[in-house]
């Protein structure tokens, strides 16, 4: 392990031995990597079509918090998202990149949002918290319904059947009774 240095090292004189020095700097590299740590990011279970979250204590550090909602069988869904948070300075939100439309009244702030979308949700809230600020909300997701192949089979039968029934009796002879 000789001639081994880093700027840890030199930064603390020699008194620090190599493997020690190494510590250090893996673990100065993993937290210089870890981003936005204080960022609050939340993964809620929707499979039952509804999924609701609650923020308050530390929330909202670095101006937003991520929130997915995970475990939907692949489709199309429709979606409604309700979101009312309290003491929070410029409140938006978003659902899979889609604004959600906002208003605010005294310190309570509102967002909502409907909409079409496949796979996971993801919501991202935004805004500066002041006090005691919280927010709560909800996703709630409806399968798009798919027509089984039956159905439009079907209708295509019996709008056959009206048009030949349609057509043989403007080829029967008017007064014949039918036997």
């Amino acid at each position: 392990m000789r001639g081994f240095s880093t700027p840890l090292c030199t930064a603390f004189g020699t008194s620090l031995c190599p493997p020690l020095c190494k510590v250090a700097a893996l673990a100065a590299l993993l937290l210089a990597g870890a981003g936005n740590a204080d960022a609050v990011e939340r993964i809620i279970d929707l499979s039952s079509g509804k999924g609701s979250f609650a923020g308050d204590g530390p929330l909202l550090r670095d101006g937003d918090d991520l929130i997915t909602f995970t475990n939907l069988a692949p489709g199309t869904y429709s979606y409604k998202f309700t979101l009312s948070g309290q003491g929070i300075e410029g409140l938006s939100a978003s659902v899979n990149g889609q604004t959600a439309g906002t208003f605010t009244v005294g310190e309570r702030s509102f967002a909502g949002l409907e909409g079409k979308d496949a796979g996971s949700f993801t919501v991202q809230i935004t805004g500066r918290p002041a006090g005691n600020a919280s927010y709560q909300g909800m996703v709630t997701v409806t399968p798009e319904s798919v027509p089984e192949p039956a159905g439009p089979a079907l209708l295509l039968a019996g709008l056959a059947a009206l048009v030949g029934l349609g057509a043989w009796r403007r080829r029967r002879p008017k007064g014949k009774p039918v036997t």
